[in-house]
């Protein structure tokens, strides 16, 4: 994109940086510390509709930028989600991110309230689905990501540009697999307009408060064999019990983590990590092609 253009992830949801938080955490005060830094902070809407409106309105004690409540819509049965997504109407969050269910389900509702919502697919199929339900934004999550991935396993490399060829008038959200600047401009170049980030903001010195510090200990000892795909219908990425065997002398425990955790080797504060990944601003065309020539030279650095 040129430098005068406006990045569509910033403008639909209000922010300073198209960084999306995803959904780790039902804790607000991590969220908080995202949008207080110009990305969109997140709320896990998995609470029970009481606790979500208490942690709502936490958050906004905290902050009063932008955030998300993200609702995986096969959580619990159907009352409940809609329980919960009552909570959001009422308090009147500013955007949603729907998730592991069908997003004919609740988009118009929250659209007609003036809520922002993006969808996270795992394939193009998905994508269709999303944009045929009337979603602001997909999400792309790829088999390296540490979320609710799809059972086709479509890696970073073809499911971002297939989806963003495929519905270019929707922006596009890359999940998983960036930990840096060098992975935003790498997902840049496959078409994303934006970076949702999960297993690199856990790592952070905000999520040490948040997280158990075996979940710490895993991510920060991780290569890139250390993660597995879990079992169940969202297929989730873990790490590997004989590695948590070997860490923490206890195969039982486990985290979960994307790909992306064998290239995290430190514990920044959020505003660190967001600043080394928009140091120059969001991505713009000339970077890319900065980046092909070093890699066409043989010079990789940054």
């Amino acid at each position: 994109m040129s430098e005068d253009s406006v990045n569509r992830v910033c403008a639909l949801f209000g922010i300073r940086l198209p960084l999306v938080m995803g959904a780790i955490t039902p804790r607000p005060q991590l969220g908080a510390v995202v949008s207080n830094a110009g990305g969109l902070g997140c709320i896990e809407g998995i609470s029970s509709p009481a606790k979500l409106r208490e942690q709502i309105r936490s958050f906004r004690t905290l902050s009063d930028a932008p955030f998300s409540v993200n609702f995986p819509l096969a959580f619990g049965d159907r009352a409940l989600v809609e329980a919960r997504a009552q909570v959001a109407l009422e308090e009147k969050v500013p955007a949603v991110i729907t998730s592991a269910g069908s997003p004919k389900l609740l988009t118009a509702t929250f659209q007609a309230e003036g809520i922002r919502v993006a969808h996270v697919i795992a394939e193009v199929a998905h994508a269709h689905k999303a944009a045929e339900a009337g979603v602001d934004a997909l999400i792309a999550e790829p088999t390296e990501s540490g979320g609710y991935r799809g059972a086709n396993e479509i890696s970073m490399m073809v499911l971002i540009p297939a989806v963003a060829r495929a519905l270019p008038e929707l922006p596009l959200i890359a999940a998983g697999t960036v930990a840096d600047r060098a992975g935003l401009v790498a997902v840049t170049a496959l078409g994303a307009e934006g970076v949702q980030l999960g297993t690199r903001l856990v790592v952070t010195r905000e999520g040490a408060e948040v997280f158990p510090d075996y979940i710490h200990q895993l991510i920060l000892a991780a290569d890139d064999t250390s993660t597995m795909s879990a079992t169940g219908p969202t297929r989730p990425r873990v790490s590997r019990p004989e590695f948590a065997e070997r860490v923490l002398g206890n195969s039982k425990k486990r985290a979960q983590m994307g790909q992306v955790a064998a290239l995290i080797h430190d514990v920044p504060s959020v505003a660190e990590v967001i600043e080394e990944l928009f140091a120059g601003g969001p991505v713009h065309a000339q970077e890319v092609a900065a980046s092909l020539q070093r890699v066409a030279a043989g010079n990789t650095g940054k």
